[in-house]
């Protein structure tokens, strides 16, 4: 018995509602001749697509909170140390440190890594120069890339041999490799990420400001003076008022808005994505914060206008 539903192949029940007339609501729009009745379309609708999310269009560079994070020294506590040639000791980052330190900088969302390609066992052969005896070894490698939105992606190669000639030996070689291509792709984004204990000696070593400091300054002989030599007066700049970088900042915000207008954002829309962006309030952001937000933001414009103008 028909009950008004139809059974589909996969058994279920599909409802089949008609109106008054006993038509199905496929045909109600029909115009007798089996064929839809055209329908006036309204006039003046701007039917262009929807802008994309503001953050997107405004800025395709790192936001200002990341790159003053970069921009900092790596903690001494975060590194570790082993035994390599020669039996000197070597500075490193363990892998589950760089994760750390990725998922601090950038965000638990902001990165991402992946891996390009196989991992590759690879044997290396070493002669004696003495015996002539031939040594092999195997040894992993594997090509990681790394994501960050707003920044080029950085690649690079792992490399880890195979310490033990087991099931787990090769394991550990094999997932060695891939953590080592992490951290050496993350390194390229500066000292944060260990890139300073690379080298020999490494950068940090070369560049530590301690080292440069002379430990006892020479003393100096002391100068005669001379009594009919008057004390020479010591002349203080005045400082800029604190309100200059309040007016230049004004004008900044004012500045960022007029661009993002342009591009058919309202205010509060560029306001949302300065704080997704920032984690900060838009009228909170200073001169240095603002620049490379409207330096960005006008790129985006220029390069809109070039793809409108063909």
């Amino acid at each position: 018995m028909n009950n008004g539903r139809n059974q589909n192949g996969n058994g279920t029940a599909t409802a089949v509602r008609s109106n008054r007339s006993g038509r199905t609501p496929s045909q109600s729009g029909s115009n007798g001749t089996g064929g839809r009745t055209p329908r006036n379309r309204p006039t003046g609708v701007d039917r262009s697509p929807a802008p994309t999310a503001p953050e997107t269009l405004h800025w395709d560079a790192l936001a200002p909170r990341v790159t003053e994070a970069l921009a900092q020294p790596l903690d001494p506590q975060l590194v570790s140390q082993r035994k390599g040639r020669g039996g000197r000791k070597f500075d490193y980052i363990e892998g589950h440190t760089a994760i750390d330190q990725a998922n601090k900088i950038f965000g638990f969302g902001g990165w991402g890594y992946e891996l390009i390609g196989d991992v590759s066992l690879r044997t290396i052969e070493q002669t004696d120069s003495r015996t002539g005896e031939v040594t092999r070894t195997a040894a992993y490698s594997a090509v990681v890339k790394v994501t960050v939105p707003g920044a080029p992606s950085r690649t690079d190669v792992g490399f880890q041999p195979v310490a033990d000639e087991t099931p787990e030996g090769h394991e550990t070689a094999y997932k060695g490799c891939v953590t080592d291509a992490l951290k050496r792709a993350l390194r390229s984004f500066g000292d944060c990420f260990g890139n300073g204990l690379y080298g020999d000696p490494p950068t940090h070593a070369r560049t530590d400001p301690a080292r440069e400091r002379d430990p006892q300054p020479r003393p100096q002989p002391a100068a005669e003076r001379n009594p009919a030599q008057q004390p020479r007066r010591r002349v203080v700049q005045p400082a800029a008022p604190a309100d200059d970088d309040q007016r230049d900042a004004a004008n900044l915000r004012s500045q960022l808005i007029e661009l993002s207008t342009e591009q058919g954002f309202t205010e509060e829309q560029v306001r949302s994505a300065v704080q997704a962006k920032t984690g900060r309030a838009l009228d909170e952001l200073g001169p240095a914060e603002l620049n490379p937000l409207i330096a960005s933001a006008a790129d985006k414009l220029e390069q809109r206008r070039q793809a409108e103008s063909g």
